[in-house]
């Protein structure tokens, strides 16, 4: 998936907010974003596509976001609803196509 990533990120608009994260056991390219540069249709590593994105109230004077994606995950139950704060990263694993 990465090698998908590498060629998109020649040409991608949105190229920018992904950035690179050394190397997986295997020496694949490993590719992160901040979570308030994602965008509806971006793709993350083990979450799926995101399916909601938005930007919420902020709690403790730090930016909030809303994250609704593909798959759930277990934190510590299981859902695909994040609020997170805008400084935590995530996997990518592709960027949303223009217009979608």
């Amino acid at each position: 998936m990465s090698q998908r990533l590498a060629k998109q990120l020649k040409t991608h608009p949105r190229a920018h907010v992904v950035n690179q994260d050394g190397r997986d056991r295997t020496g694949t390219m490993r590719y992160h974003a901040q979570v308030k540069y994602l965008a509806v249709g971006d793709t993350l590593a083990g979450f799926g596509k995101v399916l909601e994105w938005s930007e919420i109230d902020a709690v403790d004077g730090w930016r909030m976001f809303r994250m609704v994606t593909e798959h759930p995950q277990y934190y510590p139950v299981e859902t695909n609803v994040f609020n997170v704060p805008e400084y935590l990263y995530y996997g990518i694993t592709a960027l949303a196509e223009q217009g979608e």
